[in-house]
């Protein structure tokens, strides 16, 4: 892709430039001139032209109006041909001019090619081709160099960062961190409806199983009534049965009763000896156990109740025994009347005994039980009591509960599915860092030995470092420098002279322009603080940097240009009547007309 150097630059009104048309070169242009010529303004002009917002020459950039003024042009023509690819794509022309106007009522407009643009439209146009005219490491004012040693390591790192074009790693993290601040919103977000969705699952559950109690309550209660219907039937059946048993005993076996009364009462009396017998056994039983509970002995409790099922037998047998014993005295007694009134007695309960029936038929099919219809009248009453204390539930609960526990199965799955992008946000976040720390510290280690190179030419040591790699945050930026054989230390404030610190901070930015994406860089006045010997030095490295390179570099220096630099494009600035007038050395006078 082509680059986007600067072709000419148009001032008019701005500061001391009544009206200035500046050509540029590729390669090394230098500005120079006697100090408050109007060298400086025009590298501000640049940087206003580009978006710069704020300016240490005024609080606002109304005050870069020239006097008696009410308005200020700034505009910069940038190259945008075609050969190697357009670095502004997505314009036409082989030039792009950005120009911007202020005004003194505060207004500062923006032009694209002549046309209207906003602000950020200029600087998305810009940062596509890599320009930032915010950054020192690119555009480096008037006393910046300077004040490049005071900066924080953090902002240090951050400037080498987008002046070498990887802010986009930085940048990615911070999109990876914004996802996963995203998704932990959504996590705790869907935490707070999953724990009201499961408060109000819990809530209609319950009622939900009032609902299922109900039910079963009312199919119980339909059993228990289809029981006592059969069983009733199956009471007057069976005393049907019985009365007609007894029938046939006194018409068949009259002449048998008194055997059979002698028989009843000898069974009798079998009955209470065996009944007394297992009465005996059960008390030495009931001894053997007490006596094995005190003594702490496994209890056999299966003997007593084997012993309890044959009294429930005994038990059965005598009550029909005695019975027997009875039917066969009062035969003797009444046979002919009593064969009357049976005869009577089971024409009655015939006809109850079909209604029965009936009756049982309409709840079902037949019911076995053995159970008597006092205890089912009695679970009756028990289950009716029950489904009082549910009469409020009704069978909307069950859609509504159904209704929110579907909710709460969705609501889970939406939980789990952001607890996978958490973790994918989580390691897509870890890899980012990784790259980040992987290629910042491959260009500062390669910069850094350059920095090394260049500063051994001026008789000193150094390096650059990168220091709290592991925290993006924390991460920054320290340079190291020592002159006259002293073992380097920290580039600062306190330790180092201020031509000391010119020398390293220029060292280091020509160090870092074989790197830079910035299509033009440029210093101003980088040698006020250096004795000639380290200028001349570092000049050099600057023709030796920029020789045959495409791209351009912008040097203004109040100072000596020697036959050396015959090769880069010289405009020297004077002023006349309080005007700067710029001029290219030894071609035509580009200057106010």
């Amino acid at each position: 892709m082509g680059k986007a150097i600067i072709k000419e630059v148009v001032l008019e009104n701005f500061m001391s430039h009544e009206y200035s048309r500046i050509p540029f070169s590729p390669g090394l242009n230098i500005i120079t001139g006697p100090n408050g010529a109007g060298k400086s303004s025009i590298l501000l002009g640049i940087s206003v032209a580009l978006g710069l917002s704020h300016t240490e020459r005024g609080r606002r950039l109304s005050d870069l109006i020239r006097v008696g003024k009410d308005y200020a042009i700034v505009s910069i023509t940038l190259d945008n041909s075609s050969e190697g690819g357009r670095p502004f794509p997505y314009i036409r022309s082989d030039e792009v001019t950005i120009t911007r106007v202020l005004k003194r009522d505060g207004q500062y407009l923006y032009n694209v090619n002549y046309k209207s643009a906003s602000k950020a439209e200029v600087e998305n146009l810009l940062r596509n081709a890599g320009i930032n005219p915010s950054n020192m490491l690119i555009i480096m004012h008037q006393n910046m160099i300077e004040v490049f040693a005071f900066l924080d390591p953090r902002e240090k790192l951050r400037l080498f960062e987008d002046a070498l074009g990887i802010s986009e790693f930085r940048e990615k993290i911070l999109d990876a961190r914004e996802r996963l601040r995203q998704v932990s919103s959504e996590e705790e977000e869907i935490r707070g409806v999953l724990r009201n969705v499961e408060e109000t699952v819990k809530k209609w559950e319950e009622l939900y199983n009032r609902l299922v109690e109900k039910r079963r309550l009312i199919s119980r209660l339909d059993y228990l009534n289809s029981e006592l219907a059969w069983g009733k039937y199956r009471r007057a059946y069976n005393d049907l049965l019985a009365l007609k048993e007894e029938l046939s005993r006194v018409e068949e076996d009259l002449h048998n009763e008194e055997i059979n009364l002698m028989r009843f009462r000898k069974r009798v009396r079998d009955i209470e000896v065996e009944f007394n017998r297992v009465l005996e056994d059960i008390q030495g039983t009931v001894d053997d156990i007490i006596i094995g509970l005190r003594s702490g002995a496994k209890v056999d409790s299966a003997s007593i109740a084997d012993y309890l099922e044959r009294i429930r037998e005994l038990f059965h047998t005598y009550g029909g025994v005695r019975g027997g014993e009875a039917i066969s005295e009062f035969k003797v007694d009444s046979l002919e009347a009593r064969i009357r009134k049976l005869e009577g007695e089971i024409s009655e309960l015939d006809a109850k005994v079909r209604a029965l029936r009936a009756e049982a038929e309409a709840h079902g099919e037949e019911v076995s039980t053995d159970r008597s219809l006092q205890d089912i009248l009695a679970d009756i009453r028990f289950v009716k009591a029950r489904l009082n204390d549910y009469r409020d539930v009704d069978d909307s609960v069950e859609d509504t509960y159904r209704y929110y526990l579907e909710m709460h199965e969705d609501t889970k799955r939406r939980m789990e599915k952001i607890l996978r992008d958490k973790e994918a946000a989580l390691a897509e976040l870890g890899r980012r860092v990784r790259k980040w720390r992987e290629v910042v510290s491959n260009y500062v280690e390669r910069v850094s030995l350059d920095y090394r190179s260049i500063l051994e030419g001026l008789g000193g040591s150094g390096y650059a470092k990168v220091i709290n790699i592991e925290d993006v945050d924390k991460a920054g930026l320290e340079l190291y420098v020592g002159f006259g054989g002293i073992e380097p230390t920290i580039l600062d404030v306190y330790s180092k002279s201020g031509g000391e610190r010119t020398v390293a901070s220029m060292c280091f930015l020509l160090a870092l322009q074989k790197y830079i994406t910035s299509p033009f860089r440029a210093v101003d006045e980088f040698d006020v603080h250096m004795d000639p010997r380290n200028r001349n030095i570092i000049m050099n490295y600057i023709i030796d940097l920029m020789r045959g390179r495409e791209d351009q570099y912008i040097i203004i220096t109040p100072g000596y240009i020697s036959d050396e630099f015959r090769d880069a494009h010289i405009i020297v600035v004077q002023k006349y009547e309080g005007q700067s007038v710029p001029k290219v050395l030894g071609g035509a006078v580009e200057e106010r007309e």
